[in-house]
Parts: structure tokens; C-alpha cells; sequence
């Protein structure tokens, strides 16, 4: 797949842009760029694309990404809620003398597959991301340098992209993973089948299913499950629907497949998932 590459322009001579994202909703699409990028999320909630990883996200999502890693954030917010978000990118020249610190070595330890800290606001992240955006020049890299030093004090709780993943930037595919992605999204609550999709993107379906199995590391059903197990997952925790109800929302037709494939992703029931997880 090509995912669009983006053209990171830095504020001042440190090479360092950051800075705060605040709108209706977040426009970037699947896109990738040869810059590190670490993205807090402030104020969302929605999908999560990196590499062939796809889950939900929510408020205080701290997630470390490194150079051409294909990703994007979809929100699900409506009219009325504006996304937030704090972000930066910077050059690999900018970091790579720091190496020679464990601790900063150690954090970016399989970071070209991105990487999901656990609890980031346990070191007030918000607060230094915002003092850095804020701050100028010097004061900027040398805020920024700390920074990335007491990130070792986070538990990673997740490595996204597959280990084997690999992006072919060589293949002219132009923007048919975010036409998958827009259309799974729009169409999930339904039944879909792969020569909808495939009609999409101007593709038999034999020609499809090896594009995406190829360049997602994963059949396209499989993904699509994974997709509306997540939705699943959400709505478990944010409304206070049946069950069922939640199953037949997200597109399962039969309630046994529904709860099979909810306990094959999330270990637990969904009744279970909603007691030992559900927001108090």
C-alpha cells in the first residue's frame, strides 16, 4: 500500500515540532512521514491505525511511533465535540547521539513497530508536553530531552505493529487501505460482503483479498472482527446497552459466534469485560 507521506515543517532551529491539534475532527489520514512522532491524546475517542494494528483509543493515550510507520487516528465524536490532541515530531539526527543513554535507548526499544505506553499522566505527560510546546529554542530541546528520559518510567502496554510487519512504499496503491478503513467504519453495523469492498477499490475479489492480506498481515474478515470487537468493547464500557443489543449494533448476526469471537479477542465475556473494566 502507499499511505501518504506527510511533510512534518519544524518550528525553529531545534527540529523539534510540537505543538497542540484541536478541532472537530482529526483530518489526517492514513499517512506516515520519516520523523518520530509521540502523540498524547487529550480529548477523543475513536480507531487506531499503526502498521496492521487496528484498536480503539480513548482520552490520556500516550503512543510512541518511529520513522515511516504508516498510522492514523478516526474519531467517532459528533458535531458537538471538538478532538485534542498534543504531538511531536522530530529527525532521527535529532535523538540518535542519546542512544548512547540506557534509559532512553530502552524506551525506544521496538519502536519502528510503535509502542502503547501504560498510565503516561502517572508522570503528569500532559502537563511537559504543553510546558514544551509552550517553551522556545534551547528551552524547548532541553524540555524535550528530559522528557524522553522519564519515559523509561512507563510500563509499555502494548508493541502495535506486527513483528513482522513491513511497509513497500514501491507499490502504487495510493490511498486503498484509508478507502478500507473509511468503509469498514461506515458500513461495520451491517453485513458486508468482500465484493463490496472489492468494487470499491476497482479490484476483483481474489485481487483484493491478496492486496490486503499482503499488506495487512491478516485476511480481510479477520480484520473486520478484530474492528468490530473493538467497537463491542466501547460501547461495553460507555452506554449502558444489553449485551445483544450491543452484539446485533456491531454487525454480528448470530450471538454465539458473537460472544466466541468477543472471548477469543478479550479473553473474557462481554458481561465479564464490563464488570472488571467498566468506568466507576
Amino acid at each position: 500500500m502507499k499511505a501518504f507521506l506527510e511533510k512534518v515543517i519544524t518550528q525553529d532551529e531545534s527540529t523539534l515540532r510540537a505543538f497542540k491539534y484541536d478541532d472537530k475532527q482529526f483530518v489526517t489520514p492514513w499517512h506516515l512521514h520519516p520523523e518520530y512522532e509521540l502523540t498524547y491524546i487529550v480529548k477523543s475517542n475513536g480507531s487506531r491505525y499503526v502498521g496492521n494494528n487496528v484498536n480503539d483509543y480513548h482520552p490520556g493515550e500516550l503512543v510512541l511511533l518511529g520513522p515511516n510507520l504508516p498510522h492514523c487516528w478516526k474519531d467517532d465524536s459528533n458535531d458537538e465535540d471538538n478532538v485534542e490532541s498534543l504531538v511531536f515530531q522530530w529527525p532521527k539526527e535529532l535523538i540518535d547521539p542519546l542512544f548512547s543513554f540506557s534509559d532512553i535507548k530502552y524506551v525506544f526499544q521496538n519502536v519502528d513497530r510503535g509502542i502503547l505506553f501504560e498510565n503516561p499522566d502517572s508522570i503528569n505527560i500532559k502537563e511537559k508536553m504543553l510546558a514544551i510546546i509552550e517553551a522556545n529554542h534551547w528551552e524547548r530541546y532541553a524540555k524535550f530531552i528530559t522528557l524522553l528520559g522519564e519515559l523509561h518510567q512507563l510500563k509499555v502496554k502494548e508493541i502495535l505493529a506486527g513483528e513482522s510487519y513491513s511497509y513497500d512504499s514501491s507499490k502504487d496503491t495510493n490511498n486503498r487501505i484509508d478507502i478500507v478503513q473509511n468503509f469498514v467504519e461506515k458500513n461495520f453495523s451491517r453485513k458486508i460482503k468482500l465484493s463490496e469492498i472489492a468494487e470499491e477499490l476497482n479490484m476483483t475479489e481474489q485481487s483484493f483479498s491478496r492486496f490486503f492480506s499482503k499488506n495487512m498481515q491478516r485476511p480481510f474478515f479477520v480484520y473486520l472482527n478484530e474492528y468490530r470487537i473493538n467497537r463491542v468493547s466501547r460501547l461495553l464500557l460507555e452506554t449502558d446497552m444489553q449485551v445483544a443489543e450491543i452484539g446485533y449494533t456491531c454487525g454480528y448476526e448470530s450471538l454465539p459466534f458473537f460472544y466466541q469471537q468477543f472471548k477469543k479477542f478479550k479473553v473474557y465475556s462481554p458481561l465479564e469485560f464490563r464488570k472488571m473494566y467498566r468506568k466507576i
